[in-house]
């Protein structure tokens, strides 16, 4: 499914098409399909952040891990989705490096095996964590997912030409271009000589990626680990650097980090482009002890291409929760219209935050919208 393409044959690209003599993979979509038009599917978690009694959770009797309790309540939406996207926060540096949680994270390389066989296409690594096993936590990781090459994996690179790659997927003849940045790295410097390690947010670098994305896709989708932690309104930052991406092409934002949810809007530029953002989807699983990280949401986003531009048809913003015991030993996460009461009455995070139930999430929900437009809630 995936085709990628490097910045840096742009020119030698071009000069073949216009020849005459191009890769077909890359001339324009064919008119088949200009009075049918195609649906796709989008449907993107926020941070899968595992903490060790997460981890914990999917220990098996021989010492492997297995995560599939975390996304049996989401399914079959995650394998039926046509871009089915996970923020994978930690990275997978391998069981020499000791598996571990807050705040130094390694998580088992099993979780990705997991999202392998959940169905997703694409997983995030951009990430304020993705330097804290240093640089052998992400060649590790970027190892194991070469075993996957049928996944794309954004954020991290191999080599400097890696990250002067711009991820392109093909889906039902639509192209979409796929970004993901990290603010920053929790301080960490990148190591000495391999400063392409992790797509850092740097304005310059984003509005290169945007022109090349605009000149070859069809839709320009860009995740972005940005944000105020425990915020449930976007920031200053956040808003100012969206309204930039917005006139430079971006079609799609879809956010996480601040460990809370955050709303959706439409943005508009003089320029007459659109932009549809969702500021944060929080957690997607966590061991965090606030009720209000324990609620994240999920991107459900439906496009319509009909062979020659690629549009927004229908969107939501479906609220999740992460349940776990007073053990912290046993771990679902739920869509919160699914999440009931008798649930809520065993969840172990009473114990640090209080009873949790049903309306006092929808509350949380509501009270991040507020100023918002509401409807796009799904619960």
């Amino acid at each position: 499914m995936k085709k990628r393409y490097l910045l840096i044959i742009t020119a030698l690209i071009l000069s073949m098409v216009f020849s005459g003599c191009g890769n077909d993979e890359i001339q324009p979509a064919t008119t088949q399909m200009d009075d049918v038009s195609e649906k796709i599917s989008l449907f993107v978690l926020g941070d899968n952040l595992l903490h060790m009694p997460v981890i914990n959770s999917g220990k098996k009797a021989d010492g492997t891990y297995e995560y599939s309790h975390l996304f049996d309540k989401l399914q079959p939406e995650i394998k039926n989705a046509d871009l089915a996207v996970i923020g994978q926060e930690t990275v997978f540096g391998g069981k020499e490096l000791g598996y571990s949680g807050y705040p130094l994270f390694n998580s088992p390389s099993d979780m990705g095996k997991t999202l392998v066989n959940e169905g997703f296409d694409v997983v995030l690594h951009a990430s304020n964590h993705v330097l804290d096993k240093m640089s052998a936590g992400v060649e590790n990781t970027l190892e194991f997912w070469r075993e996957y090459p049928d996944v794309t994996v954004l954020g991290i690179n191999e080599s400097e030409m890696d990250k002067n790659t711009i991820d392109i997927v093909e889906v039902k003849g639509a192209r979409l271009a796929l970004l993901n940045y990290t603010y920053g790295t929790n301080g960490i410097p990148m190591p000495s000589g391999k400063s392409y390690l992790v797509n850092l947010i740097d304005e310059e670098r984003i509005l290169s990626d945007c022109r090349y994305a605009e000149d070859n896709a069809d839709f320009t989708i860009a995740f972005m680990h940005w944000g105020t932690e425990y915020s449930i309104k976007p920031d200053e930052w956040q808003k100012s650097l969206a309204e930039k991406m917005c006139k430079w092409g971006v079609d799609l934002i879809v956010g996480s980090h601040p460990h809370v949810i955050e709303p959706v809007e439409w943005i508009e530029n003089e320029n007459g482009n659109s932009m549809l953002v969702y500021y944060s989807l929080g957690n997607f699983v966590s061991r965090q002890l606030e009720a209000r990280n324990l609620l994240g949401g999920i991107a459900d986003v439906k496009l319509k291409f009909d062979g020659k531009t690629v549009e927004i048809a229908d969107y939501s913003f479906m609220p999740i929760v992460t349940h776990y015991d007073t053990t912290y030993t046993q771990f679902d996460v739920f869509p919160l219209k699914e999440y009931s009461d008798s649930l809520a009455i065993g969840h172990g995070v009473a114990a640090k935050d209080g009873a949790v139930s049903v309306e006092r999430f929808k509350a949380m929900v509501d009270e991040t919208f507020e100023g918002y437009d509401a409807s796009v809630i799904d619960y």
